[in-house]
């Protein structure tokens, strides 16, 4: 499933998978965090890419300090760090922040149960889905 979707991306639209073991740090501190843990069908694609990063269009990594470190401008696509910065900045938590384009946001909606593509500014719904493999093929237009 997101190896078929991954071969439509150019290679430096993927980085280097996450271990297992900072999946799930990276999903208990979440929960830790946030009371809710991350969608399945998030943590499915970080067993193939930590995050993706093409054509103005980003999905969310869980990065290490060391990495971070010698990227900081990737600091901002944290999973963590850019779902705290988000609810720092509203009162809105029915939202897993996942990604975001200069117009959009990517989220999984807690309440609904769906993954949805929002306006950054307004928080309107430009589509549902029911799977994150859907929700990245409209996004990524692929």
């Amino acid at each position: 499933m997101y190896t078929d979707f991954l071969s439509k991306l150019p290679d430096t639209a993927a980085y280097e998978k996450p271990t297992q073991e900072k999946i799930n740090d990276a999903d208990k501190e979440f929960y830790y965090l946030f009371e809710v843990g991350l969608p399945k069908d998030y943590i499915k694609l970080l067993h193939h890419t930590n995050g993706l990063s093409y054509d103005g269009r980003s999905i969310c990594g869980v990065y290490e300090e060391e990495f971070l470190t010698e990227y900081p401008r990737k600091k901002s696509m944290d999973i963590i760090r850019f779902n705290s910065s988000f609810r720092d900045m509203t009162d809105i938590t029915d939202y897993i922040l996942l990604g975001k384009s200069s117009i959009d946001y990517i989220v999984y909606n807690t309440s609904e149960k769906k993954y949805q593509i929002l306006s950054n500014g307004t928080m309107e719904s430009f589509g549902t889905f029911d799977s994150f493999i859907e929700l990245l093929y409209a996004f990524f237009e692929v």
